[in-house]
């Protein structure tokens, strides 16, 4: 997962030089012309975004590098957009992969020969990634672009985007080192793979006309054309893409049946989507749409936010890592980064509209080593050389005692990115951002009662809700025959909401004591929380809930010194309002949210026990003040995000996956009206950006910041799909 650096030196005309391929990063005469003539006009974009209709325009780029490449396409395409304010194309995803990225220092000084860029240049310099394999999704709204940094093999990496079965990218940029260089780069699985995320009429540009580009091109399904080259090469290749070309490999464009994403229509500015919910997993939702121009109208069942878990007053801010890159590490370690990026961006938008500050500090967390077993575990971790330093690292006790202002016995690792945020405040803030866009509206006091689709779709009696199988029949080349679900029609009840009660969808009113409000969306986002436990449309998932009770004690001697949050079997942090969090107790399917004696004492217990060898906890005064509430988790312990269906209906369509069937041979879901943002358990904090980003990207068909095999381990479809691998016909 730790990915290496590019060893370059630079050369008498200051241009980068990569040690490893004995090349140069751009044109010794001039890297922003190279990078204009044969990728910029080599996909004629100034001509193509003119004539362009639809909202996002996608570039895939192979080779990073310096990220020159990108800089100019984004002050091209902010030129663009400064030039036709009103035009419907509206932001600009650049897609691009890097095996060994620059470290920062050579990339600033890369891109310092270029000062007409410097305004670009210092955006990405302040959030240049740290060197882990994966996407980084990079956000640069004052320029409508969206940069998605994969760093790894782009052999490894381009089979792993997810793409809508028409294709993804609109434009390529063809770069990397040349040919003859890096032959292990050009070769006919990279033309295969661009073929497969290749729209008709997708184009491309490269700066190398070698036969074995031409011939590859043209063997997928692109129709090549030779231009004049740059500078001192007589040639460059530039072509265009047909599906319909006798070449192109229709196999590899084959959905993967359940896990494929993108099923529904796109959302765009004249959808109206309802979200569900109260923390952050549903706000974080609507910051992400609100940010596309989509109208968002956020129902909620109190008078306020964030009413259950995510009104806890502090809350630990870290990745739960592993010795190895697993499935669940890596969810953990790239939802991490890009929270960080995200609540940087929430902080300082607060600050800059004067608005109430997020109480925080990113002051660091330490994972102490409290035990034998959990140092094997540790020294394991350290040992295996996974992670970037930058992300964890091993520290000896004086290291853990000097972070932590307070003497400490042990060693431990350290997250230097963690520390703590006020859920409650962040919450607010996020909502404050997403209301400023003029598309968010707040209904408080409107506790959901049930949904159905409408407009020439069915519904299933007994959940109520979309249930795919008798909305539409699913043929075998995983289309969806008949009427498509267009709407979504919710109720709720008005008022306190312990008083409101679930009614009975199958009538055209609901019943009950309460008054009601039936609304109508186009599409309904449900982040219910531990609310869904009770909510019959999902009761085809295995809902996890459990209880945790958090302490707040007062700050005394010695906590009153703690400097970063301390992590074991429980957590402490530095203090607020003169009070720190200690936590957190784990009762399995209990709903209750009473602040119990006997959970405090579990809780002194707990911290007592791994900080045995100091009498920190022994002597702490309490006065029992402590909040509970119920987090919502999933049997695998990951998120559960995506189209919202009764699966236990679904899952005869699936029965030829547990003869070894692929997963291409099977159909993919139907559509549906309704998604859901749920699961993120004790980590709320840490996935919820990156998973409401994955949900909206999906809703509006964009491009997807998470590799395939991640994609499909939140997917709410994985537990269905599972069942139907293991089972024999």
């Amino acid at each position: 997962m730790k990915s290496k650096h590019a060893q370059v030196h630079f050369n008498e005309s200051g241009t980068p030089v990569a040690d490893h391929f004995d090349d140069v990063y751009f044109s010794n005469d001039s890297g922003i012309d190279e990078t204009q003539h044969v990728f910029v006009a080599g996909n004629d974009l100034a001509e193509r975004w003119q004539q362009w209709r639809n909202p996002t325009f996608v570039i895939a780029e192979t080779g990073f590098g310096t990220g020159l490449n990108f800089l100019v396409a984004m002050r091209a395409f902010n030129e663009f957009k400064a030039a036709n304010p009103n035009h419907p194309l509206r932001h600009l995803y650049f897609i691009t992969t890097e095996k060994f990225p620059l470290p920062q220092q050579d990339m600033q000084r890369a891109v310092e020969a270029f000062p007409a860029l410097k305004a670009e240049a210092d955006a990405l310099s302040t959030l240049y990634p740290m060197g882990l394999e994966g996407c980084h999704r990079l956000h640069f709204d004052s320029h409508s672009t969206t940069l998605d940094l994969w760093i790894g093999d782009v052999h490894e990496l381009l089979p792993q985007w997810h793409s809508p079965v028409e294709g993804l990218i609109d434009a390529w940029f063809l770069d990397g080192f040349a040919p003859n260089k890096n032959p292990d780069m050009w070769t006919d699985a990279l033309f295969s793979q661009m073929a497969r995320l290749s729209k008709t009429g997708t184009t491309f540009g490269t700066f190398t006309a070698a036969g074995i580009v031409k011939r590859g091109l043209a063997g997928v399904g692109f129709t090549i054309k030779k231009r004049n080259g740059f500078g001192r090469k007589r040639d460059m290749l530039t072509g265009v893409f047909d599906q319909d070309d006798e070449n192109v490999q229709h196999k590899l464009r084959l959905p993967a049946g359940p896990y494929y994403r993108y099923t529904n229509d796109s959302l765009d500015k004249t959808s109206k989507v309802a979200v569900v919910g109260s923390g952050l997993a549903a706000v974080t939702a609507c910051l992400a749409l609100v940010k596309r121009g989509i109208n968002t109208t956020l129902y909620f069942d109190g008078d306020t936010l964030a009413s259950g878990a995510s009104g806890n007053p502090q809350g630990g801010f870290y990745p739960q890592l592993h010795s190895e890159a697993s499935i669940a590490s890596r969810i953990q370690a790239h939802s991490f980064l890009y929270a960080r990026q995200a609540y940087d961006h929430t902080i300082e938008h607060a600050k800059a509209c004067g608005l109430a500050d997020v109480a925080h500090d990113f002051c660091g967390v330490i994972q102490l080593s409290f035990n034998d077993k959990v140092e094997e575990r540790q020294n394991k971790l350290a040992a295996a050389d996974v992670w970037p330093e930058a992300l964890i690292k091993p520290v000896n006790s004086k290291e853990v005692s000097d972070i932590a202002n307070l003497a400490l016995p042990y060693s431990g690792l350290y997250i230097g990115l963690g520390g703590w945020l006020s859920p409650p405040q962040l919450v607010t803030a996020i909502i404050e951002e997403a209301l400023q866009s003029g598309k968010l509206e707040l209904k408080p006091n409107h506790t959901y009662v049930s949904h159905k689709a409408i407009e020439g779709t069915l519904h299933n009696e007994d959940s109520g809700a979309s249930t795919g199988a008798l909305d539409a029949d699913i043929a075998k080349d995983g289309s969806v025959n008949g009427s498509a679900t267009q709407k979504v029609q919710i109720c709720f009840n008005l008022g306190e909401p312990e008083k409101c009660a679930k009614g009975d969808l199958d009538s055209n009113t609901f019943d009950s004591d309460l008054p009601q409000e039936n609304v109508i969306a186009d599409h309904l986002i449900l982040a219910l929380g531990a609310g869904a436990v009770n909510a019959s449309e999902f009761y085809s998932l295995s809902l996890r809930p459990v209880r945790g009770q958090v302490e707040a004690i007062p700050t005394q001697m010695p906590i009153e010194q703690l400097k970063t949050v301390l992590c074991h079997k429980g957590y402490m942090t530095p203090a607020l309002d003169d009070r720190h969090a200690l936590g957190s107790t784990y009762v399995k399917n209990d709903l209750s949210t009473d602040v119990r004696s006997d959970e405090t004492e579990i809780n002194l217990a707990t911290h007592e026990q791994a900080l045995a060898n100091t009498d920190i906890v022994q002597a702490l005064q309490h006065d029992g003040q402590a909040r509970a509430a119920t987090r919502l988790g999933s049997p695998d312990h990951q998120p559960v995000v995506g189209a919202l269906h009764n699966f236990d209906s679904l899952k005869d369509h699936y029965t030829m996956l547990g003869v070894g069937k692929p997963l291409t041979s099977a159909p993919v879901l139907p559509e549906s009206v309704v998604s859901t943002l749920t699961c993120l358990g004790s980590r709320g904090l840490t996935t919820a950006p990156l998973m409401a980003e994955v949900l909206v990207s999906c809703l509006c068909r964009e491009p997807l910041p998470l590799s395939n095999d991640l994609l499909n381990a939140v997917n709410t479809t994985r537990f269905m799909t599972r069942e139907a691998i293991r089972s024999q016909g």
